[in-house]
């Protein structure tokens, strides 16, 4: 069976008894696994986050400034170990990511980023798949590992204790990968480390997953071998046929769609399909901040655990909030919520990764889908979005222009996100705060969430008015694909770092 050949980078898909077929490939060396493409035997199929009772997703942020890190995982209110396991794990690779990676000021940054998803979610087994990208400066390093929670034992589990053994299935693997030269077979050996992202397709078979470099040159893209359900049956240990049984009956998540690009734009992008799109309408008693002495609080990377917290202590006061599409499909409810209470909805991406390292369908494809995500969640298509990190470049402003997005910086940053004390907060957002300024905030810190009562009293006490980003400037004069600080400025950064 030959291996399938795809422009820019090679997408090789091999099974034991069925064709493949091609599987997506993005020039930041990730692939496209989240959208299915029929008789794809590699594919998986994920739960709908939103449909799992007591799901709380939490992130780990590093600084705005290099090296770049963000790191989000699921945990649930009824999986301790696995809830230790996630805390553990991603905290020591944090850890030793920052040690070992130089903060040197360079263009484009270092970056470490980690997403996720459920592959199952029953009573009795949850799945979860952590995918993880490191960027050095050129490209991109992509990786996947799966990891498996035994309910009712209370007990995690590596993706090698699905099977019994591993000597067959590196045997197994490495026949068919012997068929692409592109591959190095001699590698696979039985070894823990080297599957340690096995999971189950929506027909039962068992596919196991490679990292960039593991056994190809990164080029080469996604590497996945599936083995048929009947010949994986022998594979599987008892615990491997309940994992089984938990995917086959987990409910598939509806991917928010990706919406058509203005004038096409010749982008090639999976799923796309037609949405119409308006502007966000206007908050209630609209403030004039040519008038007023006006501040635009911001929160980036909810929501999160410590949202509804921030709702409460802002009351009356108005606010944006910059969603990641990853966060937000858990709770798309509390998107509504958010904008009920009149705050503005605004895009945030969909990972968070820097846009500036990723070629231009990746960057549409990273707006496009939190676009559609929030426009269903509260009626609203975003008219502003935050890049991570304020990381912008033409090619981000021209994909936002086409999207309808203003790009949103900020000129106050408390740095909140590292502290946990939320006097300390408190007192360094008032002491920055002047007229017009947009202040950076994060509604996934606990300790922000404790200092806004502060912080409103505080700015109250000293004349502002809380507004929404659109008011701060008057919503009629910000235009797509323009960079907004504060005081009226529009301009694209030079480095992707904050405008003075």
């Amino acid at each position: 069976m030959p291996s399938l050949r795809l422009a820019g980078g090679i997408a090789l898909c091999v099974t034991l008894s069925a064709g493949c077929a091609m599987a997506s490939h993005h020039g930041d060396g990730s692939t496209d696994d989240d959208a299915p493409i029929a008789s794809e035997p590699t594919m998986l199929t994920y739960v709908d986050p939103a449909s799992v009772e007591g799901l709380i997703p939490q992130s780990i942020s590093g600084e705005t400034r290099e090296p770049h890190l963000h790191v989000s995982f699921p945990t649930l209110e009824d999986t301790p170990a696995l809830n230790r396991r996630l805390t553990n794990d991603l905290g020591k690779a944090v850890q030793s990511y920052t040690i070992r990676t130089k903060t040197a000021d360079r263009f484009p940054a270092p970056e470490y980023n980690v997403d996720w998803q459920l592959t199952a979610a029953s009573p009795d087994v949850v799945g979860v798949r952590l995918r993880t990208g490191e960027f050095g400066g050129v490209r991109w390093a992509n990786s996947t590992r799966t990891l498996w929670y035994d309910r009712p034992a209370d007990h995690v589990l590596g993706s090698a204790d699905l099977v019994n053994n591993l000597d067959l299935l590196s045997a197994l693997v490495k026949q068919h990968l012997d068929r692409d030269p592109a591959v190095d077979s001699d590698v696979v050996r039985p070894d823990p480390r080297l599957f340690d992202s096995l999971d189950f397709n929506s027909r039962g078979d068992l596919v196991a997953e490679f990292d960039d470099y593991q056994v190809a040159p990164g080029s080469v893209g996604r590497i996945a071998v599936a083995i048929p359900r009947k010949d994986a049956d022998a594979l599987l240990t008892p615990f491997g046929r309940r994992a089984r049984i938990a995917v086959e009956q987990a409910k598939p998540a509806s991917l928010p769609e990706i919406v058509t690009m203005r004038g096409g734009g010749g982008h090639s992008v999976p799923n796309i399909v037609p949405r119409p799109r308006g502007v966000p309408s206007e908050p209630e008693h609209r403030a004039d901040c040519a008038v007023l002495k006006c501040v635009a609080l911001t929160f980036d990377d909810g929501p999160g655990p410590n949202t509804e917290k921030v709702l409460n202590a802002l009351g009356d006061e108005r606010a944006t909030f910059f969603a990641v599409g990853v966060n937000a499909a858990v709770e798309p409810r509390e998107l509504a919520r958010i904008r009920e209470r009149g705050h503005l909805v605004a895009n945030h991406t969909w990972s968070h990764r820097d846009l500036t390292t990723m070629p231009e369908n990746r960057v549409y494809e990273q707006l496009s889908r939190t676009q559609s995500l929030i426009e269903g969640a509260t009626g609203e298509a975003p008219a502003l979005v935050r890049a991570p990190y304020g990381a912008i470049d033409p090619k981000v402003s021209e994909v936002a222009r086409e999207l309808g997005l203003s790009l949103v910086q900020w000129n106050v940053d408390p740095k909140d996100w590292r502290d946990e004390n939320a006097g300390a907060i408190a007192s360094r957002t008032l002491a920055e705060a002047r007229r017009n300024s947009i202040v950076l905030l994060h509604d996934t810190n606990p300790a922000t969430a404790d200092a806004i009562p502060e912080i409103v009293d505080g700015l109250a006490a000293r004349g502002f008015t809380l507004v929404t980003v659109p008011e701060l400037y008057g919503s009629a004069s910000m235009t797509p694909g323009h960079t907004y600080d504060a005081g009226g400025r529009a301009s694209v950064s030079r480095r992707g770092q904050p405008l003075p």
